[in-house]
């Protein structure tokens, strides 16, 4: 199952770059300037780390 970045809750189980992670917060911002707006993720690995990404709101990403 695909969804876009906009639409990923805390829980879900989503792959990047290859890397399997559990996203713990979604911030989207408003459109900008360009038309576009985006979402930050912080998503948290399988040791627990946190890593921050910041993707386009209509990027879409595998569920796993």
């Amino acid at each position: 199952m695909d969804k876009k970045a906009k639409d990923l809750k805390k829980g879900d189980k989503i792959t990047l770059d290859n890397e399997k992670f559990i996203v713990e917060k979604v911030e989207v911002s408003k459109l900008g300037k360009h038309g576009k707006s985006k979402c930050r993720l912080e998503l948290k690995d399988k040791k627990g780390s946190i890593k921050i990404a910041i993707t386009l709101a209509d990027d879409v990403f595998k569920l796993e």
